[in-house]
C-alpha cells in the first residue's frame, strides 16, 4: 500500500486493514458506469468469501463513511474478538 497523503487516507488505510483482520477482502475500483443505471459501492460473498467494493471516484469521506458502516454491520452480527470500529469520519 503507499503510503496516505492526509488524514482521510490514513483513516480509509486503517479501516481496510480491520477489514482484513476480519478476513473481508476491500478492493478500491473504478466501478462502471453507463446510461441507465448507476453504481455504488457495496458487499457481498465470492466463493464464500466477504468482499467490499468501493467505488474510487467517490470522495474520500463517502468511502470512509461506506466502509465504517459495513464493518459495524459485521460487527454486530457477533464478531466479538474484533476490534472496535469508531463510527464517525474525520473531515479535513
Amino acid at each position: 500500500m503507499a503510503p496516505p497523503k492526509n488524514k482521510q487516507e490514513a483513516r480509509l488505510q486503517e479501516l481496510i486493514l480491520s477489514a482484513k483482520r476480519m478476513n473481508i477482502q476491500v478492493r478500491t475500483e473504478k466501478l462502471l458506469r453507463e446510461a441507465g443505471y448507476r453504481t455504488k459501492s457495496g458487499s457481498c460473498r465470492v466463493n464464500g468469501k466477504d468482499l467490499i467494493l468501493i467505488d474510487r471516484d467517490a470522495r474520500l469521506s463517502d468511502q470512509i463513511e461506506f466502509l465504517v458502516s459495513e464493518l459495524a454491520e459485521r460487527q454486530g452480527e457477533g464478531d466479538a474478538g474484533s476490534s472496535t470500529i469508531a463510527t464517525s469520519s474525520t473531515e479535513s
